[in-house]
Order: structure tokens, then C-alpha cells, then sequence
């Protein structure tokens, strides 16, 4: 006997609960995967910090080698008012390309005005109206590049904070890391935020977070002066329209405790890198002072 096969029309298909289910496990799945995605990608761009942090250390150890010393940091003693504040951050980038990015010129002392101590103009700005390759034939060929300019983030000061630099000249520039938290004002891009560089005082012994910290006229045997670049740290958040400051300007004392040596168990504290100089990143979040920020010691 043939076999009665019974056919129908009803079609096979998924039923609403089915769909819920599995909708929700695809939910569930990307709710797992995104924090460790974004995880790794911090983890990444850190390394990426890292890494140019070791470049800008073995540039100033050039550096160190030739000039005997690395760049200072302080504001300089023949500063003279109301000249633009040059802080640690802006003679970091002079030291490693210059202030135009054509070379640090050896003659530099170190200040804003782009000239050397006897008034002559060594760096151009797109104020003095200087040209070095035509106004002085012989500048270019004293200078010297640290850093190459293909692995440099140098922006004005102005492509970051717009005309809000006071008390800085708006056209120099800075280093800047690798975080994507700022849009550079002129070309929407996204760019970092400026590295600040402090330079050890080897003669002087404290790091203490809880002591009477450094004033503008006496540093109190500070290892490291904060007022270094405080006056950079004071702008407000360039992406913050509500005038928001950084935490290491409005409290000082976390530049030390989070700069001090944890090994180091004295009262008066010690700091890493006690004999040479400190690099600080603003990290993921672009705020000064925060836990995320990095350094050029430590993992």
C-alpha cells in the first residue's frame, strides 16, 4: 500500500516570544561587549601615551646630553611684566622643535617674546614678522629638531582654547597628547590636550601633598613646583561651556599625591623621578588631576 503523506499550508515561523528571546540575549551579548570594547580601546590609546612619552624621554635625554641640563620649567626670573606667562608646557615644545617647529635655537632664554637675551628675534610668529631663512642666514643652521615633526602633536594654544589664552600669547605652541578630547578651534579637528612638563629642583628635598605647598616667590625646598604650569591648569575646560576647571588647579595637593612615590614612606614624601623631570597627560577624561591621568613613570 502507497504511504498517504498529509500535507498542509500552515508555514514554519518563529513565535513572538521566540523573537523576545532571542532579542534580548542579542541585547544582553552587546551589553557585555561594549564596556570591554571600550576597555581595550582605552588600554590601546594608554600604550599610545606611553609610547610617546618614551620619545619625548629619549629626545630630552639628547637634550640633557648636549646642553648639559634639561629645559627649565619655572617661570623665568627676567620675566618681565605684563610679558605673556611661558610655563613648563610651552618650553617643553621649544626645547624639542622650537617655537615654530624649524628647531630649538641654543641662543633661546626660554621666554615668549621668540627673542634671545640681547633682543633679537629667533623664532618667527605670525606677530614679529620674522623669517629665518631670509632674515638671518645663518639661524636655521645652528637650530636642532629632538622630536620629529611627523610624531609631534604641536598645536597653537589658540587651536585649543580659541582666544580665551590669557595670560598666554595665543600663538605658541605646545605638546600635546594623544587623547582625542579637544576639536582644534579652527579646523573642527579632534586634538589633545597640552603635556605639561615640570623640571626637578635636585637641590631641594620635599613632595609633601600635606605641607605648606610652594608660593609664586619661594618654592619651600619643593622637589617639584605645581606653580609650574598652574597658570595653563587655571583655563577652563576648553569643551566645557559651563566655565569648569581642572581639579589639580582648584586643589594643588593632588599634583604632589599623585606625583609621590609610594614606596617612600616619609613624612616629607619623595617623588618619582626625583632627579630628572615629570610628564603629565590629561588622560581619557582631558581633566587635569583625575585618576586617569598618565605619566612618564609607572605602568
Amino acid at each position: 500500500m502507497k504511504q498517504i503523506t498529509k500535507r498542509t499550508n500552515k508555514k514554519a515561523a518563529f513565535t513572538i516570544v521566540e523573537l523576545l528571546t532571542v532579542m534580548s540575549i542579542i541585547i544582553i551579548l552587546i551589553g557585555l561587549l561594549v564596556p570591554a570594547l571600550n576597555m581595550v580601546k582605552q588600554y590601546a590609546r594608554r600604550v599610545r601615551q606611553k609610547a610617546q612619552f618614551h620619545s619625548i624621554d629619549v629626545a630630552m635625554e639628547l637634550f640633557n646630553n648636549e646642553w648639559d641640563g634639561y629645559p627649565p620649567s619655572e617661570e623665568s626670573a627676567y620675566k618681565v611684566p605684563p610679558e605673556p606667562a611661558y610655563c613648563g608646557a610651552l618650553k617643553l615644545c621649544e626645547a624639542m622643535v622650537g617655537q615654530d617647529l624649524m628647531g630649538f635655537h641654543p641662543d633661546s632664554h626660554f621666554l615668549s617674546d621668540c627673542e634671545d637675551g640681547l633682543g633679537n628675534p629667533i623664532y618667527a610668529t605670525p606677530t614679529n614678522g620674522f623669517d629665518p631663512a631670509t632674515d638671518d642666514p645663518e639661524n636655521l643652521k645652528v637650530r636642532k629638531t629632538y622630536l620629529q615633526l611627523e610624531n609631534v602633536h604641536a598645536y597653537r594654544l589658540w587651536n585649543i582654547y580659541g582666544s580665551d589664552c590669557d595670560p598666554f600669547e595665543k600663538d605658541l605652541f605646545v605638546l600635546c597628547d594623544v587623547y582625542n578630547r579637544v576639536r582644534n578651534v579652527d579646523t573642527g579637528k579632534k586634538i589633545g590636550m597640552p603635556i605639561l612638563y615640570y623640571k626637578a629642583n635636585t637641590s631641594n628635598t620635599l613632595h609633601d601633598p600635606n605641607g605648606t605647598l610652594p608660593t609664586t616667590d619661594d618654592d619651600n625646598d619643593y622637589i617639584y613646583n605645581y606653580l609650574d604650569n598652574h597658570e595653563l591648569v587655571q583655563l577652563d575646560i576648553p569643551w566645557d561651556t559651563g566655565g569648569a576647571q581642572h581639579p589639580m588647579f582648584t586643589d594643588p595637593e593632588i599634583f604632589y599625591e599623585m606625583t609621590r612615590n609610594k614606596k617612600v614612606q616619609v613624612e616629607s614624601g619623595r617623588p618619582n623621578r626625583a632627579d630628572s623631570y615629570i610628564l603629565i597627560s590629561a588622560g581619557f577624561d582631558g581633566e587635569y588631576g583625575t585618576r586617569d591621568d598618565i605619566f612618564n613613570f609607572g605602568d
